[in-house]
């Protein structure tokens, strides 16, 4: 069973080692995704900014728009990558549950959707002066890792399964948004009370509830998924 389980976590860091390397070399993924929550908060600093007089409202909305809109590009291209180099299929050869390549999978993406969470918080700083006390940042960081990983526990899923149709750029946003929706509020209202200056446990247990179900769900069904 100690064999199984090194085995199982072996093959879960180098799935995870693989994803960041070809990043690290590619830099499609994360650059790409980068821009364009750029754009969004440069939007949203010349058509928002002058219209409401609550800069932290503006600020949220960028940073989560953002964040959805670049975090469903970074799955969508890891899952294409994979299914383009026959990547999954190689994987799925490995004498090991199948679950571990999704667990390496979800791993990878929440770092890359934390990363472009981060990158677009700092613009928002900047462009929309969204103000943030210095004491609940670390917080605001540990809500933008939460938020990444229910992102991508259902985001890596639903990718790998649209990966072969026709039109999975249409199909991975109707799919995914709607069964994100308690992560994006939870993020939202944790962003809103925390600018504010004050924590409330509330949201913090829908979001790790909710990431949790989203994540147990993928273990589950990822195997169902590969073998259709």
């Amino acid at each position: 069973m100690i064999d199984g389980l090194r085995k199982y976590n072996r093959v879960v860091l180098e799935v995870v080692r693989k994803d960041l390397l070809i990043e690290l070399r590619s830099k499609q993924v994360l650059n790409t995704a980068v821009v364009f929550a750029l754009l969004v908060v440069v939007i949203f600093a010349f058509s928002f900014a002058r219209s409401f007089t609550d800069v932290g409202v503006v600020g949220s909305g960028a940073l989560w728009i953002a964040f959805v809109f670049a975090g469903t590009f970074g799955v969508s291209q890891s899952a294409t990558a994979e299914t383009a180099d026959a990547g999954l299929d190689g994987l799925l050869l490995l004498p090991v549950d199948r679950s571990a390549i999704y667990v390496g999978k979800v791993l990878s993406n929440t770092v890359f959707t934390t990363a472009v969470a981060i990158i677009t918080f700092v613009c928002t700083v900047i462009f929309l002066e969204f103000t943030v006390p210095l004491d609940v940042v670390p917080i605001l960081l540990l809500v933008f890792v939460l938020a990444a990983f229910g992102f991508t526990s259902t985001g890596v899923l639903i990718a790998t399964m649209t990966a072969r149709a026709r039109l999975r750029e249409l199909l991975l946003p109707l799919l995914l948004v709607p069964l994100i929706v308690p992560v994006l509020l939870a993020g939202v209202e944790l962003t809103r009370v925390l600018t504010e200056g004050y924590v409330t446990l509330r949201w913090f247990q829908l979001l790790v509830v909710y990431d949790g179900l989203l994540f147990l769900t993928g273990l589950a069904t990822f195997e169902y998924v590969v073998e259709r």
